[in-house]
């Protein structure tokens, strides 16, 4: 009898998670020590290991030491970890096995800035990109956004890690530099902890460009991979993982800036993808969603 193609990596599947990810322990990397970082991401993970149960039951641990992306994407070859997320790239895909649903919706290709707030008689309404291109921004040097801003006619610096991003902001709180493209998930947050520094968000302006946040394994476990993956597509065919998503108010203060008509939207290319996803968001397109990690499943 003929099987498809879903089914026989199904039965594959059930093999090589009984050989390899019947572990007590699943390493997650983080960028920072503080409790309030990943809980979304950490919750995911939770609701997708439970959803696969018949696969063993597994602890969640968080690596002892908040590390770059670039470290993280090591600690993973050097199976120091298990699974991190981060906004992807083709360098990143090649190295590691990327678990292709974006954790985000691709709003972490949504970018607002923050400014200082003397900047804001430069950035009007009318400000064209023009205006923008013309401004020095920073990004973290070891982000896929840098490459794509820098691709698309803007000037970036790249600034090295700090807790919570504190140099950036303080570049921009002593007008260093004259603004810092946050995504529309993690700006509100980022701007209660640094309420203390000379920072604002800018009203007028959003950057808009491909980019989507996924879990990322070692290439020597595809069993994990694909244990991550059929928790998602169960999650996500049984509404947990919306449900999850809206749990976070940063989550739902995205959905207001992306919607905001007030802003002037600056559409960008992204060249360190090959591809765009008709799926990135995933709670309107739940189908396709489904069905692209069904056939990652099947490769």
């Amino acid at each position: 009898m003929k099987i498809s193609r879903f089914v026989a990596s199904m039965m594959m599947l059930h093999t090589l998670l009984i050989a390899s990810v019947n572990a007590e322990e699943l390493v997650y990397t983080r960028a920072f020590a503080d409790g309030d970082y990943g809980n979304y991401h950490v919750a995911v993970l939770h609701a997708l290991l439970n959803a696969t149960k018949e696969y063993g039951d597994v602890t969640l641990v968080p690596h002892p030491q908040p590390m770059t992306q670039s470290r993280q994407m090591l600690s993973l070859l050097k199976e120091e970890a298990d699974v991190m997320w981060s906004v992807t790239n083709q360098a990143r895909e090649q190295k590691l096995i990327p678990i292709r649903l974006p954790l985000l919706k691709g709003f972490a290709g949504f970018r607002v800035l923050v400014i200082n707030p003397s900047r804001r008689k430069e950035l009007t309404k009318g400000a064209d990109s023009r205006t923008l291109k013309s401004l020095t921004m920073v990004q973290g040097s070891d982000w896929p956004d840098i490459d794509v801003l820098t691709a698309n006619g803007y000037k970036v610096e790249g600034e090295d890690w700090s807790l919570w991003f504190d140099s950036m902001y303080s570049m921009v709180s002593r007008n260093l530099v004259d603004a810092f493209p946050r995504n529309i998930i993690e700006v509100h947050r980022d701007l209660e902890r640094h309420k203390n520094k000379d920072v604002a968000l800018e009203q007028f302006h959003l950057l808009k460009y491909p980019n989507y946040e996924y879990f990322f394994v070692s290439p020597d476990n595809p069993a994990l991979a694909n244990r991550l993956r059929l928790g998602l597509i169960r999650i996500l065919d049984n509404g947990e993982l919306e449900r999850i998503f809206n749990n976070f108010e940063g989550h739902r203060k995205a959905e207001i800036l992306a919607n905001d008509k007030n802003r002037k939207v600056h559409e960008l290319g992204n060249p360190t993808i090959p591809y765009k996803l008709d799926y990135a968001r995933w709670d309107k397109y739940k189908d396709l969603a489904i069905r692209a990690l069904e056939k990652e499943m099947s490769e």
